[in-house]
């Protein structure tokens, strides 16, 4: 893990984050004073901030919008800020946040003062955009500044050796504002060499996780020339997650659909991060957090449940009453999956992976009924809870699994954008899998979801799922 780029990333945050406090609280202020000045009360400004709700409002509100701009995902992506995107984002939050503002405070205020609603919203918006704004502006065009000057450049690593990547790697090289990347390096992965990559530099590939701690390397950059040759995605996609990095493509007429949403720099190389899922931070957050209001609601309400099931698997057969399991989750990592267990004690007694099939004697009579409902996939909200997991994305497979299938389906590695999910749009449709034909065919729902991720998309999912749920027609 490139321990450098985060302690970068994690400066900047913390510099955002006290910026946008300090900004926050001086809006909140202002506002508190021409609300001083429009009421007609006989007390200073002094007596009047004295009073338990208007200094308590003041902390309250402040943190309230510290809240939602998280929640609008701003601090998500620290390093590599749009100032376009950041304009849009902080008047949208001094829109909510006017609103919270009046709704929660002014809304008690005299009845003669409610026919200034428009005034004091706007107002009040206005505050809070003038000031967060200049705090972000100022702390932005510093680190926009520095990159444009190659001043705060990141070190990246151009994936392959062929005249593609070098006209592309000189082509970054050269601009004359910097993108905040510099190519430090190609990788030699075979097939086509040139020369001239080494006067850059080239390393082999065996090399390039070290290369990458050494360099603190941020970015892979891919070629669709390297893209389209053979190239194994899985391995370049989890070293950039381990790095903290990003995995980057230059698209062409034949790759232009890895760039579908996606933003990129419009002066710059229209370089499209692949390694990320192609939905904004907002709704991530938004998606998180419903995650984890759910996953703990439903570890509240449905314990009896979890209870009676537990003394059914005990009392059914032998063995724990939970199934573990080592699956692939978000970024290729491995995480350890809990279900219900579903069949008999050392199903695998001789270590090799199998699918399940219809009428698999392996499965116990209550874990006949448990898949059917799909409830020994409960304790899931556990993994959820832990962020491992998610209420709705891809299936996780095994690793053997999943070896096997990215052979035959270069693309599976981009189910590693994002974490996978107790239900899927590929379960909803497709339901369990019994063979690795199977599991491609199911593949193909989890690759359409990824490139059509929304909350819409997700609640559609879910309902699907509950109605399979009721209808036992789970497998």
């Amino acid at each position: 893990m490139n321990s450098l780029n985060v302690r970068i990333r994690n400066r900047l945050r913390v510099a955002y984050v006290l910026t946008d406090l300090l900004t926050s609280s001086l809006a909140i202020l202002a506002f508190n004073v021409f609300r001083w000045l429009s009421l007609d009360v006989d007390m200073t400004f002094g007596q009047y901030y004295e009073m338990r709700q208007v200094w308590g409002g003041q902390i309250v509100f402040a943190l309230l919008l510290m809240a939602l701009y998280w929640l609008l995902g701003y601090y998500n992506n620290v390093r590599h800020r749009s100032r376009a995107q950041e304009v849009i984002s902080t008047m949208i939050a001094s829109v909510i946040g006017a609103l919270l503002i009046f709704f929660l405070a002014v809304v008690n205020d005299s009845q003669w003062q409610r026919t200034q609603v428009f005034e004091r919203l706007l107002l009040a918006a206005c505050f809070i955009f003038i000031f967060v704004y200049s705090g972000r502006y100022l702390i932005t065009r510093i680190v926009v500044r520095a990159v444009h000057n190659r001043h705060n450049a990141n070190a990246a690593v151009m994936i392959g050796t062929d005249s593609d990547a070098l006209a592309l790697a000189n082509r970054i090289n050269s601009l004359r504002k910097g993108m905040g990347i510099n190519v430090v390096c190609f990788v030699n992965v075979g097939g086509d060499y040139d020369p001239a990559c080494e006067s850059i530099g080239v390393i082999d590939r065996r090399g390039l996780r070290r290369y990458c701690s050494e360099h603190a390397v941020s970015s892979l950059i891919l070629t669709p020339r390297a893209l389209s040759g053979g190239l194994d995605l899985a391995e370049f996609m989890r070293l950039a997650y381990d790095v903290n990095g990003r995995l980057l493509l230059s698209p062409d007429v034949n790759t232009v659909a890895f760039a579908s949403g996606r933003q990129f720099n419009v002066l710059g190389e229209p370089l499209v991060c692949i390694s990320s899922p192609n939905i904004s931070a907002s709704t991530a957050n938004i998606k998180r957090t419903i995650d984890v209001f759910v996953s703990v609601l439903a570890l509240i309400l449905l314990s009896p449940l979890f209870a009676g099931i537990a003394i059914a698997v005990k009392l059914d057969s032998k063995g724990p009453v939970f199934f573990r399991q080592t699956r692939l989750g978000l970024g290729g990592k491995p995480f350890t999956i809990i279900k219900f267990r579903s069949m008999v004690r050392d199903a695998e007694a001789d270590g090799r992976a199998r699918v399940t099939v219809d009428n698999d004697p392996r499965i116990t009579r209550v874990g006949r009924l448990l898949r059917k409902y799909r409830l020994d996939e409960l304790p899931q909200f556990w993994n959820v809870l832990r962020g491992e997991m998610s209420l709705v994305g891809p299936r996780p497979e095994r690793r053997e699994f999943a070896e096997r299938i990215a052979e035959r389906v270069p693309l599976y590695p981009m189910l590693y954008q994002v974490r996978p999910g107790i239900t899927s749009w590929g379960m909803v449709r497709y339901g369990y899998a019994s063979s690795v034909e199977q599991m491609i065919e199911r593949l193909r729902y989890d690759l359409i979801y990824l490139e059509s991720l929304s909350l819409s998309t997700d609640i559609k999912i879910l309902l699907h799922t509950v109605n399979t749920v009721v209808s036992g027609r789970g497998k």
